[in-house]
């Protein structure tokens, strides 16, 4: 399936989607896409040499290439309207709007209806990464407020694909019979307005509560990724993993490092992530499975050891 971002201009009212190559340019489109694994919101500039393309610096966050290497695939040297580009930067010391030298990756919505963006050094053939597929005309309009009256802030970022939720509510919790003793792990994904998206549980060897209470959070984690989840509202009983999670307590225990830093790699690539405590009361139904699970893990314990 067709990946798709979304280009914004919120104070103009503007919004278009544009679909990545992923056909012809799959590397440059895996570097968009990865840079874009949370939204950016950047200066939209058009210097007097862009020609008919506002240019958007994005700097240096999510791995991409240093030093502008763009990946050298489905090039051009006369883009079409609607096109968006992936340009190095320029080497100047000052960037297409004056501003300081950019280090990271040049994005270019390209406009017009013939001519071509340069930068001062002159033009050098941009990856085309993406084509607008819905909005062109507003979109242009946005473009051309932009050449007239000066900069104007854009926003980038995935458009969700068919099926993905952007916000999500995550109840998970953890149980263990004797701690450390037969143990279970169970997570209940919701909508905001509680329609349940996923929900599941899992035995687990013989361990304590906090480890069980740390991989149902991961459970949980990995299925709101999968969903296409942006933003999350994780809610647990456990006063501990909440504390360390928000970096009240810090995580002395050398067996929860590992699952802390699991859960914190999968939380970093969220937009928005907040932690709560809730009591106990309010979380039956991750509580219930954790419960089952830890049953079903004790049932397994107990035949393993006839």
């Amino acid at each position: 399936m067709s990946r798709l971002i979304r280009i914004s201009f919120r104070d103009l009212q503007t919004e278009a989607r544009a679909r990545l190559c992923d056909d012809a340019a799959p590397g440059a489109s895996d570097l968009l896409w990865g840079l874009l694994a949370t939204p950016f919101v950047g200066r939209a500039v058009h210097a007097i040499y862009a020609g008919p393309a506002v240019i958007v610096h994005v700097p240096e966050r999510h791995g991409e290439p240093r030093g502008g290497q763009i990946p050298v695939e489905n090039e051009t040297d006369r883009p079409a309207p609607g096109e968006v580009l992936l340009l190095p930067p320029p080497v100047d010391e000052e960037d297409l709007g004056g501003e300081p030298r950019a280090t990271g990756a040049t994005v270019a919505v390209f406009y017009g209806d013939r001519g071509r963006p340069l930068t001062p050094q002159g033009w050098r053939p941009g990856v085309v990464v993406a084509r607008v597929t819905e909005g062109l005309e507003p979109l242009r309009g946005a473009c051309r407020t932009v050449r007239f009256e000066g900069a104007r802030e854009v926003s980038l970022e995935r458009q969700p694909r068919a099926g993905e939720v952007a916000e999500a509510v995550l109840y998970s919790d953890g149980a263990s019979l004797g701690n450390p003793g037969p143990a279970g792990a169970g997570f209940v994904l919701e909508t905001v307005t509680g329609q349940t998206l996923a929900e599941g549980s899992v035995p687990l060897p013989p361990t304590t509560v906090n480890v069980a209470e740390y991989r149902a959070l991961i459970m949980g984690l990995h299925e709101a990724q999968r969903q296409g989840v942006r933003r999350l509202q994780a809610r647990m009983d456990s006063q501990l993993v909440v504390r360390q999670l928000t970096g009240e307590y810090r995580v002395k225990a050398g067996h929860l490092r590992p699952l802390y830093r699991r859960a914190s790699k999968l939380i970093a690539r969220l937009d928005e992530f907040d932690c709560v405590h809730v009591p106990r009361e309010e979380n039956q139904r991750a509580d219930g499975l954790a419960a089952e699970a830890a049953r079903r893990s004790k049932e397994q314990h107990e035949s393993d050891a006839e």
